[in-house]
């Protein structure tokens, strides 16, 4: 094994490694709210409306109506949201955040506790190499993006 295969597959398997701390601190501290996926994405899309339907909010988060229908109950059994039958619509229901979904706070770990090991120098050289890294992806990304329209 070549010292960039070495180097790729230590990468993945840091990524992998953080991906996993950041699943277990969720499901640790709220119960699997992930901000960013399922039930924890939908009281997050949740706060910035004041009430919905069910199918609007299905798309806008690209969510299927099944799937959807399937986290909104468990939200519901959780106290989180409610649903009830629109007024004007009858076959429309309207999801909307309860007192215990308005005031439940979605925190995110402190990954700053990752690199307490590393020194100042370590964490600069480690800050400026993701960047490159960064920055190259960007450019894969934008070649493909060229390729593929």
């Amino acid at each position: 094994m070549d010292a960039t295969q070495n180097l790729t597959e230590t990468f993945l398997e840091t990524h992998h490694l953080m991906h996993r701390y950041h699943m277990a601190w969720y499901g640790k501290n709220f119960g699997g709210l992930d901000p960013r996926q399922g039930q924890g994405r939908i009281l997050t899309a949740l706060r910035r409306m004041n009430s919905i339907s069910q199918k609007e909010l299905g798309f806008i988060l690209d969510i299927r109506p099944q799937s959807l229908g399937e986290l909104l109950q468990k939200l519901e059994a959780n106290g989180y949201i409610e649903r009830h039958r629109s007024p004007t619509d009858k076959r429309a229901l309207i999801v909307e955040l309860t007192e215990k979904g308005e005031s439940f706070q979605l925190k995110k770990p402190d990954y700053e506790e990752l690199f307490a090991d590393l020194s100042e120098v370590e964490r600069e050289t480690l800050r400026k190499a993701l960047l490159k890294i960064g920055d190259r992806l960007e450019r894969l990304i934008s070649q493909e993006d060229e390729e593929f329209y």
